[in-house]
Formats: structure tokens, C-alpha cells, sequence
């Protein structure tokens, strides 16, 4: 069961994602995010940090694959993609500071998780 549950919030967290690099990009614009972030991003450096975002994405879908396929790597995949998280957490923590809690839980079911 702790299998499935951690693969749901992998998922999910994951998907949430998506929608800080398509605002980010300027895909589309979320109404729901700010876009605040906790000190001035140069224009360049924002390009970046959307397909950052992205990153993230295929780094929690390629853990999940792992998960699913109990590949022996998917923990790596998973640490990975929790820093990447959670740097971009940090970054824009006025709309993303929530995540800090999918992250932790992704990590505690790491610890659990046999």
C-alpha cells in the first residue's frame, strides 16, 4: 500500500509542477500563482528556471516509472527530483512554499519504503 500511496503523491506532485513552468514560461498565465519570488530573478535566468520546473516534471515521472517497475535507481531519481523541488520551492516560496510538505512526504516514504 505504501507503494501506491508514494507513486500518487510522486504523481501529483509532479503534475503541480507543470504548472509553475507553463506560468513561468509564459505558456499561459495561472492565475492562482503570483509569480513572487523571495529575491529578483534577472529576465535570462527566469527562461531557465521555467524549463527548471519542466525538469522537475520528467525527473518525479521517471521516479514514478521506476517505483512501478522496482527499478533499483528510482530512489536516486526521486532525491533528484525532491532537490530540484525544492530549490524551486525555495525560489518562489510566496506561491510554492506547499511543496515543502509533498517533498517531505516523498522523502519520508523513501525512508519507509522497503
Amino acid at each position: 500500500m505504501l507503494k501506491w500511496l508514494l507513486l500518487a503523491i510522486i504523481v501529483i506532485h509532479g503534475l503541480i509542477h507543470i504548472m509553475g513552468g507553463v506560468n513561468e514560461l509564459g505558456i499561459t498565465k495561472i492565475q492562482e500563482l503570483s509569480g513572487r519570488t523571495l529575491f529578483t530573478i534577472p529576465s535570462n535566468l527566469q527562461m531557465v528556471l521555467g524549463v527548471l520546473w519542466l525538469v522537475a516534471v520528467v525527473l518525479f515521472f521517471i521516479a514514478a516509472f521506476g517505483l512501478v517497475t522496482n527499478q533499483q535507481w528510482w530512489r536516486s531519481a526521486v532525491l533528484i527530483a525532491v532537490t530540484v523541488s525544492q530549490i524551486l520551492v525555495i525560489i518562489w516560496w510566496p506561491d510554492a512554499k506547499f511543496g515543502t510538505i509533498a517533498n517531505g512526504l516523498i522523502i519520508l516514504g523513501l525512508a519507509l519504503y522497503e
